[in-house]
């Protein structure tokens, strides 16, 4: 359970070195053929941002991009300005991306605010903000892209298999249940980075849950969040391994309230722009029931 804790805490404290560090401008995209230059960072006349219209080929809020040119720019507004900052590491081609907002019209350009996917395996912190879905001659940059979905999945290990975000724009907020392994924690985070998510129980950077979830197969720990609201009647998990319960857990992403995740302040400024913050929230599974196996 510490190592679990620990594993999230130096993820976290990337996350504040890559949100908090100085941004160096570079190049935007460069799509594959030689059209129009993308968005940069010279400013363009002041144009308030407007939606854009639904088009035709317009990526839906809540579906997955791909992007479709070399090192796209992510900005942290929808708009080619000094005010909106050219956030790093440019996005490779074929890389996914969940659609979180837009399109929005701006500096001649229609933008997505879109949350970079990172591939299995893939541990690198890629910033979250808006993209320019197509040059200025049409070529595009960014296209819709459905997401390959398995079945529920109806063991631990297949659940951990699972990338949040893609098990966000799979199941929504549908009800997933497989069998796991509770576990009584044996200590709690205890470190205090200067911020934390609000409510703690479904992002806290320094969780204190009443319970851990491990697999089954093979007593590794699954990231997932704990409903306050849920029903402990019979739940007796010990914090040893062979006192660990075999239950059956039932959760879903897209948990309602996701909605109302905001960031706090304990010392140290919030590294996370608020869309992010939902988002994040958004992507964590919450179990919200949990019966004992066989019962």
């Amino acid at each position: 359970m510490r190592l679990r804790h620990l594993g999230l805490v130096l993820a976290i404290g990337s996350i504040v070195a890559a949100c908090g560090g100085t941004v160096t401008p570079s190049p935007s995209a460069s799509p594959t053929s030689t059209p129009t230059p993308p968005p940069s960072s010279t400013p363009s006349p002041s144009v308030a941002p407007s939606v854009s219209p639904e088009a035709d080929d317009a990526i839906p809020i809540g579906a997955l991009g791909r992007v479709v040119t070399s090192d796209l720019r992510v900005r942290s507004k929808p708009e080619v300005s000094d005010a909106s900052a050219l956030l790093t590491p440019l996005l490779d081609n074929g890389r996914q991306v969940y659609v979180v907002a837009g399109p929005v019209a701006a500096s001649g350009y229609d933008w997505y605010q879109v949350q970079p996917v990172n591939a299995a395996g893939e541990s690198e912190e890629l910033p979250f903000g808006w993209v320019a879905a197509a040059d200025k001659d049409g070529t595009p940059w960014l296209v819709g892209d459905a997401p390959e979905c398995d079945a529920s999945p109806e063991t631990a290990a297949q659940f951990a298999a699972i990338r949040p975000i893609i098990g966000l724009a799979c199941y929504g907020s549908e009800e997933l249940t497989f069998p796991a392994r509770l576990i009584q924690p044996e200590a709690t985070c205890g470190v205090d980075i200067g911020w934390t998510i609000d409510p703690d129980w479904l992002a806290g950077t320094c969780p204190q849950p009443k319970y851990l979830l491990a697999q089954v197969e093979n007593d590794e720990f699954l990231d997932v969040a704990f409903d306050p609201d849920l029903d402990t009647a019979g739940l007796e998990p010990g914090v040893e391994t062979a006192d660990w319960q075999d239950v059956v857990v039932t959760g879903h992403f897209d948990h309602d309230a996701a909605e109302s995740c905001k960031g706090v302040s304990n010392g140290e400024p919030v590294p996370l722009d608020p869309a992010e913050i939902v988002m994040r929230c958004r992507a964590t599974f919450a179990i919200t029931e949990v019966q004992p196996a066989g019962s």
